[in-house]
Parts: C-alpha cells; structure tokens; sequence
C-alpha cells in the first residue's frame, strides 16, 4: 500500500511537469522568434536558417524552463490532492505529511540530473551554433567571440614568454611574434618572427621567416636566420589566448580548464569562478523550486488552486531573479562566488523550510 501510494503521487507529477517544460520552452521559442525575427528579415536570411537557429537554441531553454516546469509539477500534483481530498485521506491513513512530500522532492532530484545532463553536453555547443549563426551570417561580425587579438603578452611554458603584435585564435596563427626564453633568470635565447603558425600534427608552434639570437653568459648575441623553425613551444592556441566568456556557452570542464589557463599566467578568474559555481548550483533549482511550489500551497491551502498557483509562481520568479542578481554581484566582486552561486538557493531553502514547518509538515 505505501509503495502504491508512493508511486501514484510521483506519477501524478510527471504529466504537469512536461506540460509546464513544453509551455515555458515554447513561450521562450515564441519570444525569441518574434526578436529576432525582424534581424533575419532585414539581411535578407531563409526561413530555414530562423529556424536552424531557433533549433540550435531549444537545450538551452529546455535548462532554463526545467526548475519552473518542476515548480509547475508539484504545484498540479498538491493542489490536486488536496482538491480531490487525498492529501486528508493519506493523513488519515497514516501518512505524515513530509512522506507525501518525499515522492515529489525525489522526482525534482530526477528533473535535476536532468538538467544536469542537458547543460553540460548538449546546450553550450548548441548555444555556441546559435551564436556563431546569428554573429557570422547576420551581423557579420568576424570577430564576436574575441579570439583575434593586437599586442598581447602571454607566458607559453616555464620561463618562456610570448609577445604578438595580432594573435588569431581562429587561424591559431600569430604575426610579429618575439618569444623570449629565460634560464636562471636571464635571458637565453630570442626567436623574432614574422610570423608562426600552430602545427597540430606535431603539437609545436611553427615559426617562420626570422631569426634566432642566443646569448652566452656574457649576454653576447649570436644570431642566426631562418626560413622555417619548429620551435620547442607546445601551448595549444587555446590555451594562450582564451575566447569571450559566454556562460551558456561553457559547461563546467570548459571553465575548469579556463581557471587553469588564466590562473597559469595570473589573470583574474572572479568571472569564471561566478559562472562556475552558479553551474554547479543551477540543477538543484529544481529542489528549491519543489520546496516553494509546496510551502506556498500548503500554507494557503484553504485559497484556490488558481491564487495558490499565482503566488507560486510569484515567488518562483523572485527566487530567478535573485539567481540572476546573485551571479550579476558576484561578477561585480561584491559578492563571494560561492555566495553569488549558492546564496540564493541556501536562503529560499530555509524560507521554504520554515513555511513547511508553519504548515504543520514536520
């Protein structure tokens, strides 16, 4: 009888969770179609490529919607219950009220993983062809992503350091490069480039038309030409210079291996530790969300499904909003990123919790 009971409460959670995904994504399909529908017309575009583009965009409404469409599940699942008086039934079989909840937080830990999945294999590469479609093809921005850049400086390895007058990470290619090598902390030996080029075969930096000068002890030059030299430089291209951060378009390995990169050579990492740590948050929105949708009817359980499902989704889109204010501070530096990813999740947690434990569920 419990495993009965069990299952026909996270049953009656699945058919209102996919109705609220497929709503919410349509109605972020809807608004960015009517967006950027007006851009794709004015350069003249196919239908078709709208369309590739609204396709390439779906995972990442489809993680975005996910905690709202739990929201919208538990919501159903306890309004109905109550409405059709099963939540007393199940009180008078001897159900504590905490046990019919355990059904429903289970089921957000599902939509979680869930969400956990689309977000890091899917969505940032299908983000990235949304982005390269509308940038390249409409607005013909070659260069949208930052990944050619003038007059940069970098460190290519212990002791070896690189300056470029144009670094194109598209091209992996660089012009005017002067790479530096140090021993014991003088300068050993200078290649002076025209250009170079990254060899992936090999895995080494290629320089060619330049020329090679060695210092002896004495910091005398010797100098010496070449057409082509296969240089001991192995840094991948992008690993030097890294491309604009796009937080949809990074899953949590691309931003682990960004940290690594920028922390090698001392640049900040405040911005990527935000995103990162919102990333590895954003999944247990659906917990949150559970807990919300179920303190708020609960408490007003003697209101109607409508308002019950009004004020849900009031408080559901505060505690976005605060999601969305909490990475923008933590961007800012005036938050923690751990507070800027985690704080808002802890706070309507112990909010929702302490509306549970008003409603007489613990």
């Amino acid at each position: 009888m419990n495993k009965t009971f069990t299952r026909y409460i996270a049953k009656n959670f699945w058919g209102p969770f996919a109705m609220g995904l497929a709503v919410f994504t349509a109605l972020l399909l809807f608004g960015s179609f009517f967006d950027k529908l007006n851009s794709f017309m004015k350069a003249g575009s196919a239908s078709g490529l709208l369309g590739r583009y609204l396709l390439y965009r779906l995972p990442f409404f489809l993680v975005k919607m996910t905690p709202m469409a739990t929201l919208f599940g538990v919501l159903f699942t306890l309004g109905g219950m109550l409405a059709r008086g099963e939540w007393k039934a199940g009180m008078a079989g001897g159900w504590r009220p905490f046990d019919m909840l355990k059904p429903l937080l289970f089921c957000s830990l599902i939509t979680a993983l869930f969400q956990l999945t689309v977000q890091e294999t899917v969505a940032p590469r299908f983000y990235m062809r949304a982005e390269s479609l509308f940038q390249d093809k409409l607005r013909k921005k070659n260069n949208w992503q930052e990944l050619i850049k003038k007059d940069v400086v970098f460190s290519a390895g212990e002791g070896v350091f690189v300056t470029a007058h144009v670094f194109n990470g598209k091209e992996s290619s660089m012009e005017n490069v002067i790479a530096g090598v140090y021993r014991d902390g003088r300068l050993s030996m200078e290649i002076n480039a025209k250009a170079a080029l990254w060899q992936a075969s090999s895995h080494r930096w290629l320089f060619n038309n330049g020329v090679i000068i060695n210092y002896d002890e004495n910091m005398a030059p010797e100098i010496s030409r070449f057409a082509s030299y296969p240089s001991g430089i192995s840094v991948p291209p992008d690993n030097l210079v890294l491309e604009l951060l796009l937080p949809e378009g990074v899953s949590i390995a691309d931003l682990l291996r960004r940290i690594k990169c920028l922390s090698a050579v001392g640049s900040p990492t405040v911005s990527e530790f935000t995103v990162l740590y919102c990333k590895l948050a954003a999944p247990f929105s659906n917990f949150v969300m559970a807990l919300i949708g179920a303190a708020v009817v609960l408490l007003l359980r003697g209101g109607s499904r409508v308002i019950n499902f009004a004020m849900a989704v009031i408080v559901g889109f505060v505690f976005w909003a605060a999601v969305i204010m909490g990475q923008s501070l933590g961007k800012a530096e005036l938050f923690h990123p751990l507070i800027a990813g985690f704080g808002p999740l802890i706070l309507f947690s112990l909010l929702s919790l302490a509306g549970l434990k008003k409603a007489r569920v613990f």
